[in-house]
């Protein structure tokens, strides 16, 4: 069965980027031998989609396994662009086994056919730790584990009957880790209190009898007041205190009667304002209240991931070879940028965009042209999204050169004359390296992208559309390890380069660029949000990313503030989650 993933319209921009974020492929590569050239995929294979079964140079095509152990999996394999299916790059046994879960992989465009893409979120074995996961995926969880690691339960160790009575009370046994691997309950009950001898103080039930200084001499008639509940709660809220009277005894001794009147706590109904539990903390106050439907209003929010304070300036190469074809598609990698440019822009509407275009637009043929203007044509500000977009339209590449380390002096520039309190970024669209004929080269870009990071604090990400050369009227394809190569010495000195081979964001035609543009985004923002208001319960919501529960142990919410950590947090970095949502319907 092939699993076909169709993007929508308007889907957010973090979402459709997030692949990218972790990895690509040499969409280029033609089928390996062994490929049978459809789309790799069996209807027994899994949920996710599976193989014709071929080989490719030792690895079996659609078992989602990494079979000739390099790491990868399914490489070389053709398969249908946009299919996915399951994998895993560790060994075969411990492949869906507790924390060994499956990963997934896409197929990425290539030339003629797909090849699959990084296997991406498969996990893998460590060792076991006492915390109910199969951690070192061998099919059993918590072995020598006698408890989990946190984990406690009460105890007591006085006499059966006396435990809440008077001044005893149990304690906490707490699971404690082995050094040499598993865990043991600790043995040692702590914070418990056991019976002691009676002390004649007319306040307390030390030996846990159910009586106050009984055996103690007094004056027959003499009264005193008493209390047998809990210690901390006499004369709070409704808690009282009774009366003792000293009484004598047939054989003519004296001691003190019962403790008559007292009160002693109750279950808090968290309705009529009084405190019955005693614990100085009325209704709603009281945390045992918290499950109580007279104490929570109900909370539902949905908040958008998008950077929430970052300012952007794209620097869109229009050089004559922008004009040229973009690989695998008849039309122009400009074309592709203007679509792939409008269909990112009204999804970060809230953001400060600007745009400078270089070489500077003269109205002529341009050819040969190394002008930058002095300053962006469109400057950052709000709401700039369809002026972007028009000028994109207005600015077709003609026959200019490609004068990059003028238009990041003119970045440059702008910013030292433009400060901001915000995160700045840049983005810089280009097709090709630096043009000698503007004395311009790639160490001079590099030198220049690096200066605007080391002395403003402004990152550059590099979206590169690398594809072949025209050469007396044909393709030549043999200068683009040169182009991928600067367009990597370019990223790394942006600081912010993707993992891999390509430092860059590829864009080979219009659906990878928009899918990186996406990624740059999302790697822009961080992984705190701010909530419209803060809920009743802060520890009984629920968060969702995309509509995925997240463990409560990945994020904190401290007033409006929600924060994401660990997983949680790279799912949003890696452009994985469009939406956030906060709910609690008031239940326990």
């Amino acid at each position: 069965m092939r699993t076909h993933i169709s993007v929508p319209p308007h889907f957010t921009l973090a979402l459709l980027l997030g692949g990218l974020l972790f990895g690509g492929c040499d969409c280029s590569a033609p089928t390996m031998p062994g490929g049978n050239g459809d789309s790799g995929h069996d209807d027994d294979a899994g949920p996710l989609g599976g193989g014709d079964g071929g080989m490719v140079d030792g690895e079996l095509c659609g078992d989602g396994l990494d079979n000739d152990g390099d790491g990868n999996v399914d490489e070389g394999c053709s398969c249908l662009p946009g299919d996915v299916q399951r994998c895993y790059r560790g060994a075969h046994e411990h492949a869906g086994v507790g924390a060994c879960h499956w990963g997934v992989q896409d197929c990425a465009a290539g030339l003629e056919f797909g090849m699959w893409d990084v296997c991406m979120g498969d996990g893998s074995p460590s060792d076991e730790a006492c915390d109910g996961i199969d951690n070192d995926c061998d099919g059993e969880v918590d072995e020598g584990c006698e408890c989990l690691e946190g984990e406690e339960r009460r105890c007591y160790g006085g006499p059966a009957g006396t435990d809440g009575v008077g001044l005893c009370r149990a304690g906490v046994e707490r699971c404690e880790i082995l050094p040499e691997g598993g865990s043991r309950w600790s043995g040692t009950c702590a914070g418990e209190t056991r019976p002691a001898d009676e002390v004649c103080d007319g306040s307390e039930d030390e030996d846990c009898d159910g009586l106050v200084d009984e055996g103690c001499t007094c004056v027959p008639g003499e009264t005193r007041g008493c209390y047998g509940g809990p210690a901390g709660t006499r004369d709070v809220g409704l808690c009282m205190s009774g009366t003792q009277t000293c009484a004598v005894a047939a054989d003519g001794t004296s001691s003190w009667g019962v403790c008559e009147g007292a009160v002693f706590p109750r279950a808090e109904s968290c309705t009529g304002g009084l405190d019955e539990d005693c614990d100085g903390l009325t209704d709603c106050a009281d945390p045992d209240c918290d499950a109580h439907p007279a104490c929570c209003t109900p909370f539902n929010e949905t908040v958008p991931v998008i950077p929430p304070d970052a300012e952007i300036l794209f620097v869109v190469d229009r050089s004559g070879s922008m004009d040229w074809p973009a690989e695998g598609t008849t039309r122009t990698r400009w074309e592709e940028l203007m679509t792939a440019m409008g269909a990112v822009l009204p999804s970060i509407a809230d953001l400060p965009l600007g745009m400078l275009t270089f070489p500077l637009l003269t109205g002529d043929a341009e050819r040969g042209n190394c002008m930058v203007a002095a300053s962006p044509e469109i400057p950052i500000a709000l709401g700039t999204g369809a002026t972007i977009s028009a000028r994109l339209i207005a600015a077709d590449p003609r026959a200019g050169d490609t004068p990059t380390p003028a238009a990041i002096q003119t970045v440059r520039n702008y910013l030292l004359a433009n400060p901001s309190t915000h995160p700045r970024f840049v983005v810089l669209a280009t097709d090709g390296l630096p043009e000698p004929n503007c004395g311009a080269t790639v160490p001079a870009t590099v030198s220049a992208i690096q200066a605007l990071r080391t002395d403003l604090g402004v990152e550059t990400f590099v979206l590169g559309f690398v594809g072949p050369n025209r050469v007396a009227g044909a393709w030549d394809y043999s200068g683009i390890p040169a182009l991928r190569d600067g367009l990597n010495q370019m990223a790394v000195a942006g600081g912010r380069p993707r993992a891999g081979a390509l430092r860059y964001y590829e864009a080979v035609d219009g659906p990878a660029f928009e899918r990186s543009l996406r990624a740059i985004l999302a790697a822009a923002t961080d992984c705190e949000l701010s909530l419209a208001r803060e809920p009743m319960r802060p520890t009984r919501v629920q968060v969702r990313q995309n509509g995925a529960l997240v463990p409560a142990a990945s994020y904190t919410i401290v007033g409006r503030r929600l924060e994401f950590t660990g997983a949680a947090c790279d799912a949003i970095r890696a452009g994985t989650v469009t939406t956030v949502t906060v709910s609690d319907s008031c239940g326990g």
